[in-house]
């Protein structure tokens, strides 16, 4: 079995719900001080009926939930209960087209099927006093921080609801809330962007206040629908995104011709346009086309350059792909180099410098220093002289200095580390990094606690079955307790 095939053995269909069991502490201790709650989210079904998904995108989403106090941790987790996947477990059949699956029996199954399957798998958000599954191609759901339970789906007091015009709401009534928000550590307010579908795509931004009263900041048209996941928001304001050259055709997808991962073209010999939005306008700049997935961080120097880092890629990865990587097919990697953009006053073209050679994904620093000048980012990564097809440790990036340090999980594979600040420590490194491993010759999925500063085992704590490792997960100060 290839490693690649071990991920997604490490991802497979979960059966089992759980609540607030106290999971056993296999190595080390958890910190006392270490008091909160760690949410994670990611696809929890990767079959429906017998018929399996063809995209690990499309997975129904499922929210974990780790609750650290005096030195214990106690586990939840439930299955987002959308009203798509409630449908599909009462008819007991596939009743949805998914974002890179369709639907069981050809063409005409699909014909027109414009109704896609919001499966709240990618990332969950606590602010305002609600905690959201977001998923974003259509609105987050609101779920019960201590039980789980999923209440409802949740657009803002009507602001997701697209009213642009007949059209654009018969194509996508939703208006999308992205997966990757963006806190300002200051002032509290959300930020956040939608790409939305109709016969005009749009580029949307939001803000949503420290009480959760949101509303749309911005309309920007675009040419194409491009497939945009993050984006970076400094502390000045400015938000930027890194608009690829790879948009998904929307008539070949909504005609049911192919699911939409299938439609995605590249436009051959396209730069990246890079809109920066604020409230003086839009600046543009280009640069040389790559794929990303996620960005770090960025921030803005005294004289007026931006500072960009994301984690780039050639192009636009198969990795994803399940029906390739159960097949047995070889496939590429999904992890990219951490890179600096320099966006210059006055320079139309973007200057780039690469700022390690490890290949790297999913990355996590410290969240007080969102928008600003920073020194380190942590994430999933692995030593390149490896040559592998999927990453198998931790690395740790000294932007300042750099370095990168690295940690080998071997033949472990590691899901997003994220990191979370000691109380009162005053080093940006000074906290814990929050992580599952899988390993496969044990078939065991473990919840890891390491120290920020050197990547050294804190505690290790054994997990009562198999979680995927995917996508994201936030901390939350707050312990939350399941009624008895």
């Amino acid at each position: 079995m290839t490693i690649l095939q071990h991920y997604l053995e490490a991802n497979r269909h979960v059966n089992e719900e759980h609540q607030s069991q106290e999971l056993r502490i296999v190595e080390g201790a958890v910190p006392e001080a270490l008091h909160g709650t760690l949410f994670r989210n990611g696809p929890g079904h990767l079959e429906h009926q017998g018929v399996g998904y063809q995209h690990l995108f499309d997975g129904d989403g499922m929210i974990s939930a780790f609750a650290f106090e005096q030195g214990r941790v106690r586990y939840s987790n439930r299955f987002v209960r959308t009203k798509e996947f409630v449908a599909e477990e009462q008819a007991g059949r596939m009743l949805y087209r998914s974002f890179g699956t369709n639907l069981p029996g050809g063409f005409w199954r699909n014909f027109m099927k414009m109704n896609f399957k919001n499966a709240a798998n990618t990332n969950v958000l606590y602010h305002g006093g609600e905690l959201l599954a977001l998923w974003e191609g259509g609105w987050p759901h609101r779920i019960d921080p201590a039980t789980l339970e999923t209440l409802e789906r949740y657009d803002y007091g009507g602001v997701l609801r697209n009213d642009f015009s007949k059209i654009d709401e018969l194509i996508m009534p939703e208006l999308p809330f992205a997966a990757h928000p963006r806190l300002h550590p200051d002032t509290g307010v959300l930020h956040n962007f939608g790409t939305a579908s109709g016969a005009q795509q749009r580029l949307l931004l939001y803000e949503v206040d420290a009480q959760g009263t949101a509303r749309i900041t911005h309309r920007q048209k675009m040419e194409a629908l491009y497939f945009t996941h993050d984006y970076v928001l400094t502390a000045q304001g400015q938000h930027i995104f890194f608009l690829i050259p790879i948009s998904f055709q929307i008539w070949q997808a909504f005609l049911g011709l192919k699911p939409p991962v299938d439609s995605l073209q590249r436009q051959p010999g396209q730069d990246i346009k890079i809109l920066v939005i604020d409230g003086q306008g839009v600046q543009e700049y280009h640069t040389d086309y790559c794929f990303i997935f996620h960005f770090a961080n960025g921030y803005k120097q005294e004289d007026g350059t931006l500072v960009v880092d994301a984690f780039t890629m050639p192009d636009f990865p198969l990795s994803f792909n399940l029906k390739q990587g159960f097949s047995g097919e070889e496939v590429d990697g999904a992890a990219g180099k951490l890179t600096r953009y320099y966006l210059e006053p006055g320079q139309p073209r973007a200057r780039r410098e690469q700022l390690s050679p490890y290949p790297s994904e999913f990355p996590a620093y410290h969240p007080a220093l969102t928008g600003k000048p920073y020194r380190y980012v942590w994430g999933i990564g692995d030593d390149p002289a490896n040559g592998r097809e999927l990453v198998h440790g931790i690395v740790k990036f000294d932007l300042e200095q750099g370095k990168t340090e690295w940690r080998d999980y071997y033949p472990a594979l590691t899901g997003e580390p994220v990191f979370v600040p000691r109380p009162g420590a005053t080093q940006e490194d000074d906290g814990w990094l929050l992580l599952l491993t899988f390993h496969p010759e044990a078939d065991q999925t473990s919840l890891h606690v390491l120290d920020a500063r050197d990547l050294s085992t804190v505690a290790i704590a054994a997990m009562p079955h198999h979680i995927p490792l995917v996508f994201h997960g936030t901390w939350v100060p707050e312990v939350f307790s399941a009624p008895e």
